[in-house]
């Protein structure tokens, strides 16, 4: 199985596309059955399309909120139904959009040898989050559709335009442990910050090195496992994405009702200090003139 993905701005007529209703591309409508829907009322093109515009339209700094990725297996492969609804939902949650927080649309094409499917997603989630990031998909997609290709007992494809690097089989091991440890570490719900990562990686094997700069921002990462060295964009995390993903995990811990309640109030603001009291001038009595 792989991935191809693409980004857009224009969500009718993508989803327009993926139920096979584009006037002149050969397509009628019945060909590309609806698959999934998460977090959109189910309906026509258009109808789902305002929708999710909807709510992309709550971020103003993503410009192309439409996410739009194929996922494909070979031709001649035998792939159920079943089996692709749980490839595309498993693909969203591992490129760090879960369908409780994304909207999502899959539609199935017919129209080719192998079986393919169209996922559609919003990048902008539904809980007010950060965007789903767009960067450094070419090498963080080959590691997911591998991982879900072994989770569903499925055949994966070659993958292309591989360089000479990347066909060392020790490092190809080496990346594929890596990656598939940060995607699961980084899905836990009480994952906390650089040193919690590190120290749960070192229980794996792995050892992370973190760049900062100046300011103390993490702006590089990289990793070593079984004496193979890997950057962080091998793997499918740069030092920037990583600490976002990092950073969307915090949570400001709240003081339990009982105890606010309880401690005394503590006034907010200084009492101001009484103006100065100027000592009266006394006047001497003089000669009248």
């Amino acid at each position: 199985m792989i991935a191809k993905t693409t980004t857009g701005s224009d969500f009718e007529g993508a989803l327009t596309y993926g139920a096979g209703q584009r006037q002149g591309r050969g397509k009628e409508p019945g060909e590309a059955p609806l698959l999934v829907v998460s977090n959109v009322i189910p309906g026509s093109p258009k109808e789902m399309a305002q929708d999710m515009q909807a709510v992309a339209a709550r971020s103003k700094r993503v410009r192309k909120p439409v996410w739009h990725t194929v996922l494909s297996w070979k031709a001649g492969e035998a792939v159920s139904q079943a089996q692709k609804v749980a490839a595309a939902k498993r693909y969203c949650e591992l490129m760090g959009a879960p369908i409780d927080r994304h909207q999502m649309v899959v539609y199935e094409h017919r129209d080719k040898q192998h079986a393919h499917v169209h996922i559609y997603l919003n990048r902008v989630p539904i809980d007010g989050g950060p965007a789903l990031r767009t960067d450094n998909n070419f090498y963080r997609q080959p590691a997911v559709t591998r991982q879900i290709s072994q989770e569903l007992g499925m055949d994966p494809l070659p993958e292309r335009r591989r360089s000479l690097k990347t066909l060392d089989p020790t490092k190809e091991v080496a990346r594929q442990r890596v990656s598939q440890a940060l995607a699961q570490l980084l899905q836990q719900s009480d994952r906390e910050g650089e040193q919690w990562l590190a120290l749960q990686l070192q229980k794996l094997a792995i050892e992370i090195r973190y760049t900062h700069d100046k300011g103390g921002v993490l702006r590089g990462v990289s990793f070593e496992t079984e004496g193979v060295a890997l950057r962080g964009q091998e793997v499918g995390y740069k030092g920037a994405q990583l600490r976002e993903a990092l950073a969307a995990s915090v949570k400001p811990v709240r003081e339990p009702e009982a105890e606010r309640k309880a401690r005394p109030e503590v006034a907010t603001t200084l009492p101001q200090p009484a103006p100065p009291v100027r000592p009266k001038q006394v006047r001497r009595k003089g000669r009248r003139q």
